[in-house]
């Protein structure tokens, strides 16, 4: 084999590593769209889990308030209660 063919030999080989290399590139670039919509995916499930545990805060300071006014609530009934049976045991409506 000659220098001349082996230098055409040497660049066809370097021609096809070349054609693989393109194809490799191609292929680097689509899995980098792909990456970027998943990444452009995962912002928009964190600012829907932001939301989500904003609105679960929100929730659990309203149960919170709702629980206390309820206590509350019960508190005063249970004394208007106590009323109302000392005002009848007083007018004898109910025994003592």
């Amino acid at each position: 084999m000659t220098d001349s063919e082996k230098l055409d030999k040497l660049v066809e080989t370097v021609s096809q590593m070349q054609g693989r290399f393109d194809k490799i590139d191609s292929r680097f670039d689509e899995i980098d769209s792909r990456f970027g919509k998943i990444d452009s995916r995962f912002d928009v499930l964190e600012l829907k889990q932001d939301r989500t545990a904003k609105k679960l805060d929100d929730l659990q300071i309203d149960v919170a308030v709702a629980e206390r006014q309820i206590k509350r609530d019960i508190h005063d009934l249970k004394d208007e209660m106590e009323t109302v049976i000392e005002v009848l045991k007083m007018n004898e409506l109910i025994p003592r």
